[in-house]
């Protein structure tokens, strides 16, 4: 069973709908919809739209004073609604300007961009449209809008309402600053210009940046956030690619950015650049008092990502392959954090003192999927966080209440956009959006704080320096960012004077507004550099120039050998992957040798990657290298594995003499075997064309012979003697299973006939069943469709997991799945014994004799999309009749859907884990249950590829990069497959791994019983 992803919280994935091809004609290149297709495509919508369609399982919304009463919140707190419809609708996104005015960007052209034609689906079932959308002012207009709401007595009511500019056409975030309004309006990047700040644009806007992508508009380009060093930071979702180009600086090189992080532009010098790459579906940017960086994750377990420069973070790596660096061998994981429930992609650090203290330095974050927002403590993790919740602010019955953002507002209280509608799911293809209403909320103390409302913009340079005293961080920001834009540069002079004697948050302050003032110069950087608060030395490293950092080099060595506090050795490290040349390269290797780091989170791989941006650099000598860093844990450890990697992933000539000189240097054994197994891993999947003798000598001189990653090595160079050695432990029972389990993989990609002979002999004997499974796997790679025969005719002797590796073999060529028919057609087979996507798969071979047998034996494989609809009319008349029984549906659910998904603790992870989602939504489960290829979550999607020597394979796909992909099923949790050996692919499935009519052969009884059971608590 299926269910499905929430990306922000308001999108509908742009799906790709069967529309009935034949078998016959089998096709796997991408295709263009043709006018029928399209057709057929907005009947299948039909089919299922409005929501009463299925039941009338809708619940009707509440006025916003209904609503209000409907929440529950601590003693301490009172929310408020402070915009309701017809002022705002479908809020996306909140920010405030200095003069304490909320603006609202109003997401009401979504899903669909106005005036685009979807002409295809790519290879991950993203939309292809048929034109780049023009920019404003000569685009195709939209129905969003970006609106300003003002406060003008400090009541806390908005009382005036003025719209901005409108007509836009999929803008996510509005941001003023820099005498105008940024606006993110994929692909573009725009600054409307209002230097007479009348709320009315000087002209038409400037388009900044160009190239972010739209092909799913829950995962564009979002959140507009001024950070404190003055740059424009933004975030990138999950789906979409973007190859962003500088229309201000045409001589900025185009940057390719395939989806998920957290990127910055510099206003005045137009540089553009990424500045952690990773994490979820993207979406918010959050600065804590200190500069650190945040943002939400729309995956369980967890509240977030905690950023740092030039970190590398989880991602979706089937879908979006390789990190931008190949060689960064490592990532970071989200803040750890104790919880099951997804998701929180938005949050704010609360760092004010309006709301009690129990709120204070709190991560506060939305959880749409289930109408509440929570409180988390955030507490230490090395140099990094992790998060705690400790309790629930708001929470509410109310299924309308769809929290998408979140902000701290000028008067400290905590303001929230309400996407309001029951539904949440980007991936149901129904267009039942409700697009008239929107609300934004205040959490705020019982008793309303009234201020008076202050213009910040009016301040002298004093005034706004004395501001920085304020307890709010959002005031402070407002004034740094007034400092940069009209501060008297003179000022500087004072705050260089105090910064040495001035501690805590204030200090910090200056610095930035040092900056902001632009006389970050040498005595600053001198102070800073050697402060006493941790957070001016780490901000002191990362706002240095490249002039500045010439000038301070020894300083900056000396700090890496010797810095004390983790979150500014992690800055250090940060930095030395920007600076070329010696200096960074020396402050890295400092770092490396610090064993006390080891045990950090982020400090070892951070330490790897400034190592490996010098990899290159004709300063990096290999023998300093690793006499240096050899006798360190993080050297030996995590750097010279990696940096054996590195070398042997460009197997160059120089590459692979400097890499046998590494070895050779290495005294250790047990870095060696180390070396060993990196240098295997980047051939994985691969043969070895040409080893130089000096590195053959190497290998063999590096281990005793019981190395595996060593017998590895030898047989992908093609030594006879190696792979005779490796048929030998293969076919040994007293081998351990997991070195068998390898070098099966081993010889499955790279061994000979003699090898296929072996792999043949362990897949009939009688070890373990995992032994022969990975057996029966290595054989597909041999085209002999004997091999199909011989173990076909074992199948009904066989345990059902090598029964399944049988038919996995069978069917991934043509000539080998007649084997196959002629025992389902003789019944020494079950005819359920084969999945429809095996089915499938068979059909891309355009073999009409095959395909005529797969009618005759199977019939139609896939329901038509009226026997769907139907069959959810019919489910939802049976779970109107009355409530089942949830002891019942458990030994239900683990007959039908438990192989696959887990829930609360009990099933597999084959499929997503249903326990966070929103399964008491009757209306979105009908749909993922009964037709699960309406919509597929993405890491979920199965794709094929077609090989060149006729082998059709799905899976999950794993991994990918420029040389192999890795695709997971249920037989071969991780199948590599070079990319010179793919003729086609690899192509997304348009139908899910769960087959349609999963109810098939329920009574009503059963079905209701099965509901409840998903739709229960425990």
């Amino acid at each position: 069973m299926k269910t499905v992803l929430c990306g922000i919280g308001l999108s509908l994935l742009l799906i790709v709908l069967d529309t009935g091809a034949s078998a016959e004609e089998p096709d796997t290149k991408q295709r263009s919809l043709d006018a029928a297709e399209n057709e057929a495509v907005r009947e299948h919508i039909r089919n299922f739209d409005g929501r009463g369609a299925v039941g009338d399982f809708s619940i009707a919304a509440k006025s916003p004073a209904e609503a209000e009463k409907e929440f529950v919140t601590p003693d301490d707190v009172t929310v408020k609604a402070v915009l309701a419809e017809p002022d705002v609708r479908q809020p996306v996104c909140i920010n405030f300007d200095e003069r304490g005015r909320m603006w609202v960007v109003q997401y009401l052209q979504y899903p669909f961009p106005a005036g685009l034609k979807i002409v295809k689906y790519d290879e991950h079932l993203r939309a292809v449209f048929d034109k780049i959308p023009p920019a404003p002012p000569h685009h195709d207009r939209g129905a969003d809008k970006i609106t300003i709401h003002e406060d003008t007595d400090g009541d806390g009511n908005f009382d005036t309402q003025k719209t901005f500019v409108n007509g836009l056409n999929i803008a996510t975030s509005a941001l003023p600053g820099q005498g105008g309004v940024w606006i993110l309006n994929p692909p573009y990047l725009l600054f409307y210009p209002d230097a007479d700040h009348d709320d009315i644009p000087d002209g038409d806007p400037e388009v900044h940046l160009s190239g972010f992508g739209l092909e799913d508009t829950h995962a564009v380009a979002n959140s507009l956030t001024w950070g404190p060093d003055g740059w424009l930071y933004g975030a990138q979702g999950s789906t979409c690619w973007a190859t962003v180009n500088v229309l201000k600086d045409p001589s900025h090189p185009p940057f390719h950015f395939k989806g998920q992080g957290i990127w910055r532009y510099h206003p005045k010098t137009h540089q553009f650049e990424i500045f952690a790459e990773g994490g979820g579906n993207t979406f918010a940017v959050e600065f804590d008092e200190k500069g650190r960086i945040y943002s939400g994750h729309n995956g369980g377990n967890t509240r977030g990502f905690h950023y740092v420069q030039g970190g590398y973070y989880q991602k979706s790596w089937g879908k979006h392959g390789a990190l931008t660096n190949p060689h960064a061998y490592g990532f970071f994981p989200q803040m750890k954090h104790a919880a099951v429930e997804r998701f929180s992609h938005t949050l704010i650090k609360y760092e004010s003192d309006t709301l009690p203290p129990r709120y204070q330095h709190r991560i506060i974050a939305p959880v749409p999927l289930h109408n509440y927002v929570a409180v988390s403590k955030v507490s230490p993790d090395g140099s990094t966080f992790q998060t705690a919740d400790e309790f629930k602010v708001l929470t509410t019955d109310d299924v309308w209440f769809r929290p998408v953002d979140i902000k701290s507002g000028p008067d400290g209280c905590v303001y929230i956009a309400d996407w309001c509608d029951t539904r949440l799911t980007h991936v149901d293809p129904r267009d039942t959006w409700d697009r008239q209403r929107g609300r934004i909320w205040r959490i705020q103390p019982n008793q309303y704080p009234q201020h008076t409302p202050v213009d910040l913009s009016k301040l002298s340079t004093d005034q706004l320096i004395d501001t920085l005293k304020s307890q709010d961080k959002l005031t402070r920001q407002l004034a740094q960012r007034m400092l940069r834009e009209h501060g008297d540069p003179q000022a500087s002079d004072g705050l260089i004077d105090k910064l040495p004697s001035t501690n805590g948050q204030l200090a910090l302050e200056y610095l930035w507004a040092i900056h902001a003032l632009d006389r970050y110069e040498q005595r600053a950087a001198e102070i800073a550099l050697g402060h006493s608060d941790p957070y001016v030395r780490m901000w002191g490293v990362r706002l240095l120039t490249p002039s500045l950092v010439e000038a301070n080099a020894a300083e900056l060595i000396a700090l890496a050998e010797n810095e004390s506090h983790g979150e500014v050795a992690s800055q250090l490290a940060s930095t030395a992957k920007r600076i070329p040349g010696t200096i960074g390269l020396a402050m890295a290797l400092n770092l490396a040798k610090r064993d006390e780091l080891a045990s950090d989170p982020h400090i070892p791989l951070l330490t790897w990657w400034a190592i490996e941006s010098h990899a290159d650099d004709s300063s990096l000598d290999v023998d300093t290298l690793v006499t240096s860093l050899e006798p360190t844990k993080i050297g030996g450890e995590v750097v010279l594995p990696r940096f054996a990697q590195r070398l042997a992933a460009e197997p160059s000539e120089v590459n692979l003499k400097r890499l046998a000189r590494t070895l050779e240097v290495a005294q250790q054994d047990e870095l060696r075997r180390k070396m060993l197994t990196s240098i295997d891993t980047a051939f994985t999947g691969r043969k070895i064309d040409h080893l130089p003798d000096e590195l053959r000598a190497a290998i063999v001189a590096a281990a005793d012979g019981n190395s595996s990653a060593q017998l590895a090595l030898l047989v992908r160079a093609g030594q006879k003697e190696a792979e005779a050695r490796a048929i030998q432990l293969i076919e040994s029972d007293k081998t351990k299973s997991d070195q068998r389990l390898k070098l099966i993989q081993l010889l499955g990609q790279v061994g000979s006939e003699t090898a296929r002979d072996s792999l043949l002999r362990v897949a009939t004997s009688t070890a373990s069943d995992p032994i022969r499974v990975a057996a029966i796997g290595g054989l597909g790679s041999f085209d002999a469709p004997q091999l199909a025969q011989q173990l076909v005719a074992r199948y009904p002797q066989e345990s059902s997991s090598v029964q399944a590796a049988i038919i996995e073999l069978a069917t991934s060529r043509a000539a080998a799945a007649y084997f196959l028919f002629d025992a389902v057609e003789a019944k020494q087979v079950p005819r359920t014994a084969v999945s429809v996507d095996l089915l499938e798969n068979l059909k891309l071979h355009g073999d009409k004799k095959l395909n005529d047998r797969i009618g005759k034996i199977w019939g139609t494989t896939r329901a038509t999309p009226a026997q769907l609809a139907a069959e959810l009319t019919q489910t939802a008349t049976i779970l109107k009749t009355g409530p089942g029984n949830a002891q019942h549906g458990f030994e239900l659910f683990k007959k039908r859907c438990a192989n696959c998904h887990k829930l609360h603790g009990e099933g597999a992870s084959i499929g997503p884990e249903l326990t966070g989602y929103e399964r008491t939504n009757l209306d979105f489960m009908l749909l993922s249950i009964v037709d699960p290829s309406a919509a597929i979550r993405e890491e979920y999607t199965n794709y094929r590829v077609l090989t060149v020597d006729g082998r059709v394979i799905s899976g999950f796909l794993k991994n990918q990069d420029e040389k192999t992909i890795t695709l997971q099923n249920a037989e071969n949790p991780q199948l590599v497959i070079p990319r010179d050996e793919i003729e086609a692919g690899p192509v997304a499935i348009e139908k899910s791994l769960m087959p349609d009519r999963v109810l098939e052969g329920l009574t009503a009884t059963e079905i209701r019983d099965l509901f409840a059971y998903l739709q229960s608590e425990k």
